[in-house]
């Protein structure tokens, strides 16, 4: 089976493109600016959060994952966190979406993986060379294709 370019918000997407997309969300960052914790107060190592406190992005979305939304334990650290986003973006099993974010008008190209052992989901901007998001959506890899702008699934197993 041979990959054949698609086009997609006035892009085209190559099995080249789709390497150097793999390459590039697995040594991406996330953003610098930080955000504001908007939820109950939570220890992280030797630091103590509270609601309207501006935190790193990265962090923010640890804090998030575990406290909030309670998909990752108690005692994960950002290394661990970083670690798991790798393992999801590099797994031959992870499934590989690219689709435009509903909440920008023109949609953004963005790059979704979903990894449907661990069920982690990585968002990659490639414009912005940044991680977005991570989570363990509900919906599973459903999530890629109910809610974004017509996500198209690369056949991960041709790029592994």
């Amino acid at each position: 089976m041979q990959f054949q370019p698609i086009q997609i918000l006035g892009r085209t997407i190559t099995p080249s493109k789709v390497n150097q997309i793999i390459q590039q969300a697995s040594a991406a960052s996330w953003g610098t600016h930080l955000k504001e914790w908007k939820f109950k107060d939570v220890r992280y190592s030797s630091y103590f959060y509270s609601k309207g406190d501006l935190i790193p992005t990265q962090l923010w979305h640890l804090l998030k994952r575990i406290h909030v939304d309670k998909d990752w334990p108690e005692g994960t650290t950002l290394e661990q966190f970083d670690e798991e986003i790798r393992q999801t973006i590099t797994n031959p099993e992870s499934i590989i979406f690219v689709y435009g974010y509903y909440r920008t008008s023109p949609p953004r190209l963005q790059w979704g993986f979903y990894d449907i052992e661990t069920g982690i989901a990585v968002v990659y901007d490639e414009e912005a060379n940044l991680i977005v998001t991570v989570f363990k959506p509900v919906e599973g890899m459903q999530f890629f294709q109910l809610y974004q702008v017509n996500p198209i699934q690369i056949p991960t197993k041709l790029f592994f």
